[in-house]
């Protein structure tokens, strides 16, 4: 009888934990479970934009970081000591409705339709004046939708810890990747 409460127990909470959108979980936690490496391993172009195909691509196998510490973007970005912020969206349903430039998700753009609601990670950096990178949490999946193209990051480690990466280790080696 205590196994099966233990295992029930232990079972919720993984439930809870790998469901980016229950309700349940504090923001902070669901920021600290998102850390970890992510590895680019699909890129499809969804509009136009400037970034083109070649340099699109190129971005396959490529590493995103997401530490309590540190941030890592695949161009060499590097914040220390980043802001993350956790929000969730409603999904705009029916004909007509069409969201203001910063409320167009991936839904908008026919990804993840069958989402009742969308989560997003912000990562800003706090001694910079930019633009923060806006990832949608899909499971363990960060969505990055980019100048035209939608980037699916998934996730190969987590990692908790204060240090991050080896300095030559900005690629993954995956053989099932795909860009379109």
């Amino acid at each position: 009888m205590v196994s099966i409460l233990k295992m029930l127990i232990s079972f919720v909470a993984l439930v809870t934990l790998t469901s980016s959108y229950a309700g349940g979980v504090e923001k902070n936690e669901l920021i600290e479970y998102l850390y970890g490496t992510y590895c680019v391993t699909k890129i499809e172009q969804y509009r136009g934009g400037r970034t083109s195909r070649e340099n699109a691509l190129r971005q396959l196998n490529a590493q995103v970081k997401v530490n309590k510490r540190e941030f890592l973007f695949w161009d060499g970005s590097v914040y220390e000591d980043p802001a993350y912020q956790i929000e969730n969206h409603s999904v705009l349903k029916g004909e007509g409705n069409v969201p203001e430039v910063s409320e167009r998700f991936g839904s908008f753009y026919g990804v993840g339709l069958e989402r009742e609601s969308i989560t997003t990670l912000s990562v800003q950096s706090r001694s910079l004046n930019e633009l923060p990178y806006i990832f949608e949490v899909v499971d363990r999946q960060l969505w990055l939708f980019l100048d035209g193209w939608f980037y699916t990051l998934e996730k190969t480690s987590s990692d908790t810890s204060a240090s991050l990466m080896n300095e030559d280790a900005h690629t993954c080696e995956h053989t099932d990747t795909q860009g379109r």
